[in-house]
C-alpha cells in the first residue's frame, strides 16, 4: 500500500481537517495568519538510510500539503535541539531536517524550538522556563511521531515526542537527570500548557526490539500510520498493538493522572504487530539506573553515540572520549545501520533473536486488542 494513500485515507477517516477547520472557526485570524506547527521526530535519527528511526520527510510534506489545501499557508515544521548536538557538528533542527530533504520555502518553515526562547510561567515541575515563541503563540499543534520502542519508557510515540519539544539542548543533563524536574513530567507539564489538537503516528516502518529508539537494523513493515485529536488515546491504541499494557510506560501513568484516561472510538486494525519485539525488562531497569547518574551517562553517550560522519562530523572532545571512541568502533559499527540490509537476512536475525529468547513478554493483552476505559 502506497503511503502517502494511506496517509490521505487516514487524514480524511480521522477527522482531522474538520478539527483544524473549527480550531480556525474559534480562533477569529484570517487564514494566512493561522500559525499551524507540525512536531515530527527526527532529532534521534543516527542515519537517513534507517527509516525506522525518524518520521518520514515525505509523510510530513504530504500533511503540510493538506493544511496548505485548506488555505492555511503559515506552516512551521519544529524540532528541540537534543544531546547528540553536544557531540557533533551541524546536528541542529534545522540542519538535520535539510539531511532529510526538509527544508524552508514557499510550503513551510523550518523552525529550531531551541531558538527565540521566551519565559513561561509552568507549573510543577519545570515552573518558570524557557518556551519557543512560535511554539507558545502557535493556533494548531500537530504532533506527527514515530513508531518504536524505546529503552526505558517502552515506547516512544506522541507523548515521548514533547519531551524532545523541550528547549535546553543538553537534554540529558537538564532533564534527565535533575531529581526536582523527573524524567517523565516536563514533557507532560510542557503537553499540559501548550495543548497538541492532534497527533499521528508514523509507523509505515517501525523500530522495535532493545534499542529501537537509536537504531534497528531488521525494521518492521507494519503498514500503518494512525491519527486521532487525542494524542493519549492514540499513544494508547499504538503501544496496545505492540503487544504491552500502555500504562507501562511512565510517561503514559503521568498523562492519565494529568488528563485523565482516554475514551477511544478505534476504527480499523487493533491486532497486535505480527514479530514485534519489545524491550527486554532487563534492559528497562539497567537504562533507568544509567539516567540518574549525569557524568557516568555522558561518558556513555558521548562514547557509544553515532551519526552518519559525513553530514555530522564528530566535534572535538577531551582525549580519554577519543580514544574509547577508536575503542568502541567495531562495536558501534556492527550497532548502526550502514546501508539496506537483505530480506532474507532480516529473516535470519529475528529466527536468531527467538531461538535465544531473550526477550521476555510484557503481558500481552488478550487477543491483541486494546484495553479501553
Amino acid at each position: 500500500r502506497d503511503k502517502t494513500a494511506l496517509l490521505d485515507r487516514v487524514v480524511a477517516e480521522s477527522g482531522f481537517l474538520d478539527c483544524l477547520e473549527q480550531r480556525f472557526q474559534a480562533g477569529g485570524k484570517d487564514r494566512k495568519d493561522f500559525l499551524v506547527a507540525v512536531k515530527p521526530n527526527y532529532m534521534f535519527l543516527h542515519n537517513r538510510k534507517d527509516v525506522s528511526t525518524y518520521t518520514d520527510p515525505a509523510l510530513v510534506e504530504r500533511l503540510v500539503d493538506h493544511i496548505r489545501g485548506r488555505g492555511f499557508t503559515n506552516v512551521i515544521i519544529v524540532e528541540a535541539r537534543n544531546t547528540y548536538c553536544e557531540f557533533f557538528d551541524r546536528r541542529d533542527p534545522v540542519s538535520t531536517a535539510r539531511y532529510l530533504g526538509l527544508e524552508t520555502g514557499p510550503r513551510y518553515r523550518v523552525v529550531d524550538l531551541s531558538l527565540d526562547l521566551v519565559e513561561h510561567e509552568f507549573g510543577p515541575p519545570l515552573h518558570r522556563a524557557p518556551v519557543n515563541r512560535e511554539w507558545r503563540d502557535a493556533d494548531f499543534r500537530v504532533s506527527f511521531a514515530k513508531n518504536k520502542t524505546h529503552a526505558y519508557a517502552y515506547y516512544t510515540l506522541n507523548l515521548k515526542n514533547f519531551f524532545g519539544a523541550l528547549p535546553l539542548q543538553n537534554k540529558f543533563k537538564e532533564y534527565h537527570c535533575r531529581e526536582e524536574l523527573g524524567i517523565y513530567e516536563p514533557a507532560i507539564e510542557f503537553v499540559a500548557q501548550f495543548p497538541v489538537h492532534f497527533g499521528f503516528i508514523d509507523a509505515y516502518y517501525s523500530a522495535d526490539g532493545p534499542f529501537g529508539v537509536y537504531a534497528d537494523k531488521t525494521p518492521v513493515p507494519t503498514r500503518t500510520i494512525m491519527a486521532g485529536p487525542d494524542i493519549v488515546a492514540v499513544d494508547w491504541v499504538a503501544a496496545s498493538r505492540m503487544g504491552i499494557n500502555p500504562l507501562f510506560s511512565k510517561y503514559m501513568q503521568s498523562a492519565v493522572e494529568r488528563f485523565g484516561k482516554p475514551r477511544i472510538d478505534l476504527r480499523g486494525d487493533r491486532e497486535i504487530y505480527e514479530s514485534w519485539r519489545n524491550v527486554p525488562i532487563q534492559m528497562i531497569w539497567a537504562t533507568s539506573a544509567l539516567d540518574r547518574h549525569y557524568r557516568f551517562g555522558f561518558l556513555f553517550y558521548a562514547v557509544f553515540a553515532q551519526q552518519d560522519p559525513e553530514a555530522f562530523p564528530p566535534r572535538d572532545q577531551a582525549w580519554y572520549i577519543r580514544v574509547l571512541r577508536v575503542l568502541t568502533k567495531p562495536i558501534r559499527d556492527q550497532f548502526f545501520k550502514r546501508g539496506a540490509v537483505d530480506p532474507d537476512q532480516m529473516r535470519q536475525i529475528r529466527e536468531l533473536i527467538d531461538e535465544l529468547g531473550v526477550y521476555l513478554p510484557h503481558r500481552p493483552l488478550e487477543s491483541g486488542r486494546p484495553e479501553v476505559p
